[in-house]
């Protein structure tokens, strides 16, 4: 009786090689999905950092808008809109890189012709790198 030797590869030869593509398959998902994350933090960063600057260009308008009232209506004298300084740069810490740019007009006052109604504008405007936001504000005072 002879051994009937049959050369068939083992079943570890078989397999040999599949580590590695399995190895490169799960490094290229894992890849994949750290750019993913990367690009996701990145857009998120800057819708962020827009955010904070809008609502620092909100602030500077709204300053605008007090700033002009005070010297609208001061406390000795009439009201006119010559005396509004048309333009305003902070240099606070909050504030500073913003600025604010005034409009005042008389517009008719419909419920009192007799007095005078003016129309104040002010437009913030906040720049920090390459990043600039504007906001515009509007009010009417009698």
């Amino acid at each position: 009786m002879y051994l009937n030797l049959v050369c068939r590869p083992s079943r570890y030869k078989l397999q040999q090689g599949s580590t590695l593509v399995l190895a490169l398959f799960v490094i290229v998902l894992i890849s994949a999905l750290v750019l993913g994350m990367l690009s996701q933090q990145l857009s998120s960063s800057e819708a962020i950092s827009y955010e904070v600057q809008g609502n620092r260009a909100f602030n500077a308008a709204q300053s605008g808008l007090q700033r002009a009232l005070v010297q609208l209506y001061p406390l000795a004298g009439t009201a006119t809109c010559t005396t509004v300084a048309p333009n305003i740069s902070f240099s606070g810490d909050g504030l500073a890189g913003c600025s604010a740019v005034i409009s005042c007009r008389a517009v008719v006052n419909p419920q009192n012709v007799a007095r005078p109604l003016y129309r104040l504008q002010s437009q913030g405007t906040c720049a920090a790198d390459a990043i600039i936001t504007s906001r515009v504000v509007t009010m009417d005072a009698y």
